[in-house]
C-alpha cells in the first residue's frame, strides 16, 4: 500500500486542480469574452458559443464536464495542468465529451474554430464553486481500502453504497472512489471536507460506522491520510 501513496498525491493534485482553479478566475467566459458567448443557462447547464480564430491562443482556463458540438472543424493544441500536450482535430458536426479539465489552447489549424459547449452543473461542481480554496479550514484526505483478492466486487458495492449519503452530508465537498487497474482489490477515495470537524462528523454517521464494522469483520484494511493545502503567500 505504501507504494500507492506517491502516485496518489500526484493524482490528488490533478483531480482537485479544477476545484482550485475555479476560485482563481479561470472561467473562460470572463477571461475571453470575445471567444465565449453565453446563450443559455439554468441550474443544470451553461451553454456557450465558442470561437477561436486561426493562430489564436488562450492561456490556462477551466471547463467543467461538458459536451461540445463542432460547427466548424478545427485543429487545436491543448496544454494541460501537468504540462502535457495533445492535438485534437475535428470536422464539422462532431460531438465530443470531456470531463472537467484545465488547459491552454492554440488554434494551429487552417480554420477559425467554432462550436457550442454544453457545460454540466453537477451538485459537486456547484459545491466546489461555492468554496474558497484558500480557506484554511479545508481538509483533503486520501483513503486507501484494501480487500481480499477475488472478492473485490463485494468491497466495491460496499464502498459505492456510501457515496450518496456521504455527499449529502453538509460538511462534504467531494467524495470520489477509484480502483487500481492492476490490483482490483485496492481502492482509493479522494475526499474534500469543509473542516477537520466535518470529517470527524462523517466518521460518526451511522452509514460509516456500519461500514467500518463490516470492514473489520471482512478483513478489509482502511488507511486515511489527511492533507492541508499549502498557502502560496508564505514568505
Amino acid at each position: 500500500m505504501q507504494n500507492l501513496i506517491p502516485a496518489a498525491i500526484s493524482f490528488l493534485v490533478l483531480l482537485l486542480a479544477p476545484f482550485f482553479a475555479y476560485g482563481q478566475d479561470k472561467d473562460p467566459l470572463q477571461l475571453y469574452p470575445d471567444n465565449y458567448k453565453m446563450i443559455f443557462e439554468n441550474d443544470r447547464v451553461r451553454v456557450l458559443d465558442f470561437k477561436l480564430k486561426k493562430g489564436a491562443k488562450e492561456n490556462a482556463h477551466m471547463h467543467p464536464a461538458h459536451v461540445a458540438h463542432v460547427i466548424t472543424g478545427f485543429k487545436i493544441r491543448f496544454t494541460f495542468a501537468d504540462g502535457k500536450t495533445a492535438i485534437r482535430e475535428t470536422k464539422n458536426g462532431d460531438v465530443l465529451f470531456s470531463e472537467a479539465v484545465i488547459h491552454a489552447s492554440e488554434n494551429i489549424g487552417d480554420t477559425d474554430a467554432h462550436g457550442i459547449l454544453v457545460e454540466m452543473k453537477t451538485t459537486d461542481a456547484k459545491k466546489l464553486a461555492a468554496i474558497n480554496p484558500a480557506d484554511p479550514n479545508l481538509l483533503s484526505t486520501v483513503t486507501f481500502i484494501t480487500g481480499k483478492e477475488g472478492k473485490e466486487e463485494e468491497l466495491k458495492r460496499e464502498l459505492l453504497a456510501l457515496s450518496a449519503p456521504t455527499r449529502a452530508e453538509p460538511g462534504n465537498i467531494q467524495y470520489d472512489l477509484y480502483q487500481s487497474p492492476n490490483k482490483k482489490n485496492e481502492f482509493m477515495r479522494l475526499e474534500v471536507w469543509k473542516s477537520a470537524q466535518a470529517l470527524e462528523d462523517h466518521k460518526a454517521t451511522p452509514h460509516i460506522k456500519a461500514s467500518f464494522e463490516k470492514r473489520e469483520k471482512q478483513g478489509w484494511k482502511t488507511q486515511i491520510i489527511p492533507w492541508k493545502r499549502v498557502a502560496e503567500d508564505v514568505k
